[in-house]
């Protein structure tokens, strides 16, 4: 499985005025695991979106568990790990922590989707290509 380790501060905006972390930062932080994790194998967002020719891998569905709160200034782990890979989506699953104390485990499912041929064309998933579910442990 590959799997990639990341940390982040919360930051003051990142937390309500008890000094908890809001909740929809937990997707932002699942997000930037999903991308460092693609870098960290070779596949940055920017020039992996551009070879293939694709306008990114879109969220299509998500969903996350909440163990024990992420505070101001905590130093938060995140590790991201792909679960599986399938023709055209893939599972990536965060697991989110300050120390040994786990906060939260979540999970994105993305979809390769191609560029339109036409500007404002409609979006569709594709095959994600052999050498990417390679790398991703597909």
């Amino acid at each position: 499985m590959i799997a990639n380790t990341m940390q982040v501060k919360v930051r003051w905006g990142d937390a309500d005025p008890a000094g908890i972390a809001f909740y929809p930062r937990f997707y932002e932080w699942y997000d930037l695991g999903t991308e460092t994790l693609f870098a960290s194998i070779g596949l940055p967002f920017p020039e992996t979106f551009e070879r293939y020719g694709i306008v990114g891998v879109p969220i299509v569905e998500s969903g996350a568990t909440f163990l024990s709160p992420a505070r101001w200034a905590d130093v938060l782990t995140i590790r991201s790990s792909v679960a599986w890979v399938r023709d055209k989506t893939f599972r990536v699953e965060h697991e989110v922590s300050v120390g040994e104390r786990p906060c939260a485990r979540g999970f994105e499912v993305r979809a390769w989707v191609e560029r339109p041929v036409t500007p404002g064309g409609a979006l569709h998933a594709e095959s994600i290509p052999a050498e990417v579910r390679q790398r991703l442990g597909g």
